[in-house]
């Protein structure tokens, strides 16, 4: 199959896309199916607040017995069955059909008993009244004394305490009272005919209470069924829409699943397609490289590598013949090559012999006139005498090994790694004395202002040493025999460095000259007189420090160094 990069890269691309709509339109057909859910939960909730409000005027009409309530009761109720007629036949087969006709029911039953309990009710009013009137009679009967003494006013007046509290709390206890009472009072006179009215008046009271009593157990099954029927149908929407829920998320993390292993695998598979031919060309340009030219891409894809692959082979030949006729040229050149390296290399040996002559002649300067001074002094001297002037030439000795050591360091030959805690004020002390027979052979007067406390930075002792003499040599052969070095050493709180500044008033550098002062083999001097590594040896040891080097001259006035190293840190 010929298929061009761009093709390859849409298929690439298109399966992990593939995947992720398919899991989008999959999650967004449930999210829908959640959304109908929830409509179908309201539906519900609406119902079941429609059957609450039935129970609540239902409460009412219990309590207060009247035609007001019973009409707000069957309001309820028309209420609640317009709500469901107003539901579709097809939400009524996704909510649940059997669900519906038990609620349909239900609401048919409703009204009849509420009827016949009002009716009822009607009738314990009658009922309430006749009882109440032979009540008063049979009062009336037993205050005229037509009756034997066991049935007296007290047994009268506790009986109809007694009807009362039945009337009043309609309970089992009440009842259980008033018909034993009633049966106490037949016993007592079981031939009062004058009572017969008023215990058939209670036994008709019980029959209307009992038969009022089983039309609220009635009517309360009823509206608990009703209840329990819409909050079922509630509930199990609401179980659905858990349940569509946990479906999508199990879906997203397959769809999330898949992208991230699917999708990396295709795309990266898809990768080393295009990129397989780009490698073998980079590996055959490699092997040319590295003098193997006989080597052509091979011919393999069908895309715009082939092209590429084509135009390279293509270059690859004229490439040869271009290598061929310039082997010849090659071999002239080599020839001229060697000896401009030859030269060179004299060129260079020259300068670095100059630059190590002119950075060794100070300490064997100070040696020569170290031993000079033994010879005219050798018969007055004292062995304390003796020994200031070896530790004199130690000191100069080892300053020659620390030069030649600092010259290669700037070769990069190697690097110390021997960084502690030094005293700066005590190194600068020590570098005065190290120069201090040149200062007095030309002339120049010292100025300096050093803190009595002592500085601590983090350094090489000969390497600092070595800085601050190569800057102080090329001071005092800048003042030409005469002039004043001025050294002031201070530190800086604001950038927690100290800041040291070498002053002399020397004839000065050239402006366009300072920018490359610090490079190799560049010198201000005479020919012979430096090799110009003093200043870029000096810059290569301060930046081992972490610091930094400056110079400022004007021509004519003289030059000032400046450098700041950072202060030392007991935690460094």
């Amino acid at each position: 199959m010929r298929l061009r990069i761009w093709h390859k890269m849409i298929i690439g691309m298109a399966i992990p896309s593939f995947i992720a709509l398919l899991g989008v339109l999959l999650s967004y057909g449930y999210i829908d199916d959640v959304q109908k859910r929830h409509g179908y939960e309201q539906i519900a909730d609406n119902i079941n607040d429609h059957v609450l409000e039935v129970r609540q005027n239902e409460n009412y009409f219990f309590h207060f017995k009247n035609g007001r309530f019973l009409d707000k009761l069957h309001k309820a109720i028309l209420d609640l069955k317009n709500s469901v007629n107003k539901i579709s036949s097809y939400t009524v087969e996704e909510i649940g059909k059997e669900d519906f006709a038990l609620l349909q029911d239900a609401i048919r039953t409703y009204p009849p008993l509420i009827n016949d309990l009002y009716d009822n009710y009607l009738e314990e009013t009658n009922v309430t009244e006749k009882v109440r009137a032979e009540g008063r009679k049979l009062e009336s009967f037993v205050a005229e004394k037509n009756r034997t003494s066991e049935l007296t006013s007290s047994f009268i007046l506790h009986l109809r305490l007694l009807e009362k509290n039945y009337m009043l709390f309609r309970n089992e206890k009440s009842f259980n009272a008033l018909n034993s009472k009633l049966t106490e009072m037949k016993k007592l006179t079981p031939h009062c005919f004058e009572c017969n009215p008023y215990i058939e008046a209670i036994h008709n009271l019980f029959e209307t209470y009992k038969k009022s009593d089983a039309l609220v157990a009635e009517i309360q099954l009823t509206g608990d069924r009703l209840e329990e029927i819409t909050r079922r149908m509630a509930q199990r929407e609401r179980q659905r829409i858990g349940s569509f829920l946990t479906k999508t998320k199990l879906l997203l993390a397959a769809a999330l699943v898949l992208l991230s292993t699917l999708g990396p695998l295709f795309v990266y598979k898809t990768a080393t397609y295009i990129v397989a031919p780009i490698i073998r060309l980079a590996e055959i340009t490699k092997k040319i490289s590295e003098g193997n030219m006989t080597l052509r891409a091979p011919l393999r894809e069908h895309d715009e590598t082939y092209f590429l692959a084509t135009s390279f082979n293509t270059m690859l030949d004229k490439l040869q013949l271009t290598y061929n006729s310039l082997e010849r040229s090659i071999e002239l050149l080599n020839e001229k090559q060697a000896q401009l390296v030859d030269s060179e290399k004299r060129a260079s040996i020259g300068l670095l012999v100059a630059g190590v002559a002119h950075e060794l002649n100070n300490p064997l300067y100070n040696i020569s006139l170290t031993v000079d001074a033994m010879k005219d002094e050798l018969n007055e001297l004292t062995e304390e005498k003796i020994s200031e002037y070896i530790e004199d030439i130690s000191s100069q000795s080892k300053r020659a090994h620390d030069i030649i050591d600092n010259l290669l360091d700037f070769a990069r030959a190697r690097k110390s790694t021997e960084m502690e805690k030094q005293n700066i004020v005590r190194i600068v002390k020590e570098s005065f004395n190290l120069v201090a027979n040149q200062m007095r052979i030309n002339n120049i007067k010292l100025e300096q202002d050093l803190p009595d406390e002592p500085l601590f930075i983090k350094g090489n002792h000969s390497k600092l040493e070595q800085i601050l003499v190569s800057i102080f040599t090329n001071a005092i052969q800048a003042m030409k025999g005469n002039g004043t070095l001025r050294v002031s050493l201070r530190p800086d709180p604001e950038s927690n460095r100290i800041v040291l500044k070498i002053s002399d008033n020397g004839q000065g550098i050239p402006e366009e000259e300072i920018r490359n002062i610090f490079e190799p083999f560049f010198t201000t001097k005479p020919v012979g007189q430096g090799t110009g590594l003093g200043l870029s040896v000096c810059r290569s040891l301060v930046r081992e420090h972490n610091g930094e080097i400056e110079v400022e001259s004007k021509l004519g006035e003289g030059t000032t160094v400046t450098l700041k190293f950072p202060q030392y840190k007991e935690n460094a």
